[in-house]
């Protein structure tokens, strides 16, 4: 069952994503080119850039890595 069969995720639209609403302690899921990461924000940087924590191997890393080569049409980013 994935994470996108529950109807108490908050959907974004992916015509209007903006990683603008990201808030520091919460958790979020990010579909792009068929590929589904979870992670939490850690930190929110000057450069519009998040450092994250992937919820299932609890690996850091920038989220604009997540995203480095575009978004994908089936690009959604939800909050859990």
């Amino acid at each position: 069952m994935g994470i996108f069969s529950f109807g108490i995720a908050k959907s974004i639209d992916k015509m209007n994503a903006s990683f603008n609403i990201i808030r520091t302690g919460k958790c979020y899921s990010i579909k792009n080119y068929g590929e589904v990461w979870q992670f939490e924000v850690m930190e929110i940087f000057d450069n519009n850039d998040y450092k994250i924590k992937m919820i299932d191997t609890l690996e850091e890393q920038l989220l604009s890595e997540l995203i480095a080569f575009g978004k994908g049409e089936d690009f959604t980013f939800i909050e859990l």
